[in-house]
C-alpha cells in the first residue's frame, strides 16, 4: 500500500467508526427494529447516499458495530486477568471488567445480546455477507462464555472451587444472571450500582442458596 492509499484508507476507517459510533447512539436510543439509516446518517452528520459507500444496510452496520464491541471487550477481560491468581481474584476482574464496559454502553450491548437471526434479503434468503458478519458475532460473543470456562477449570484444577456440572454449564448460568442484571437495569431505565450488583454475584457463588432439608 503506498502513501495516498494509506492516507486513503485513514480516513476511510475514521469516517467508518464516526458512523459506528452514531450507529451505537441511535441503536440505544431507538433499538434495532425503529431505527433507520436516515437516522444513522442524521446523527453521523452524513447522507444517506453517502453511508451506503460503507455500508450497504442496518443489519451491516448493527453487526459490524457488535462485532467490534464485543471484541473490545473480550481483549479487556483478556488483559485483565491474571493467571497467577486465585479464582475469586479472576472472578472479579471479570465482572467489574464485564459491568464496566457493559455501564458504558449497556443499552446496545443489551440490544446485541437479543439479536438472534440475520435479516433476509427480501426473498427469504441469508445474504452472504450478513451470514458472514453474524458468524462472527456468535464466535465472539461465545468467547467471554469460554473465558468463564476456562477460569473455572482453572479453579477446580487447583482445587480452589469443585463442582458436578459441566463448566459451559456453570458459564451459560453465570452469563444469564448477568444478562438479567443488565436487563433489570434498561427496564429501569438507569444503571445500577457495579460495586454492589458485583458483591451480590459473588456472595451468590460463594454461598448459594444454602437450602436445608
Amino acid at each position: 500500500m503506498d502513501a495516498k492509499e494509506n492516507r486513503e484508507q485513514i480516513i476511510r476507517d475514521a469516517k467508518s467508526s464516526l458512523i459506528m459510533d452514531a450507529a451505537r447512539k441511535v441503536f440505544a436510543e431507538k433499538g434495532f427494529h425503529e431505527t433507520r439509516l436516515d437516522d444513522i446518517a442524521a446523527q453521523a452528520g452524513f447522507s444517506k447516499a453517502a453511508l451506503y459507500n460503507y455500508y450497504s444496510d442496518k443489519e451491516s452496520l448493527f453487526l459490524s458495530l457488535a462485532n467490534r464491541d464485543f471484541e473490545l471487550l473480550f481483549e479487556a477481560i483478556k488483559n485483565n486477568l491474571d493467571p497467577s491468581a486465585k479464582f475469586l481474584d479472576n472472578l472479579q476482574r471479570i465482572l467489574n471488567t464485564v459491568f464496566t464496559f457493559f455501564g458504558e454502553h449497556f443499552a446496545f450491548l443489551l440490544a446485541t445480546t437479543n439479536f438472534h437471526q440475520p435479516c433476509n434479503d427480501g426473498a427469504g434468503k441469508i445474504g452472504e455477507y450478513h451470514e458472514k458478519l453474524f458468524s462472527q458475532f456468535k464466535k465472539k460473543y461465545s468467547q467471554v462464555f469460554e473465558v468463564f470456562t476456562e477460569v473455572l477449570k482453572e479453579g477446580k484444577r487447583r482445587g480452589e472451587i469443585s463442582y458436578d456440572l459441566d463448566e459451559k454449564i456453570i458459564s451459560q448460568y453465570l452469563v444469564s444472571l448477568l444478562r438479567g442484571i443488565f436487563i433489570e437495569w434498561k427496564s429501569q431505565g438507569r444503571k445500577g450500582e457495579s460495586d454492589v450488583e458485583i458483591k451480590q454475584v459473588i456472595s451468590f457463588l460463594t454461598n448459594g442458596l444454602n437450602i436445608r432439608s
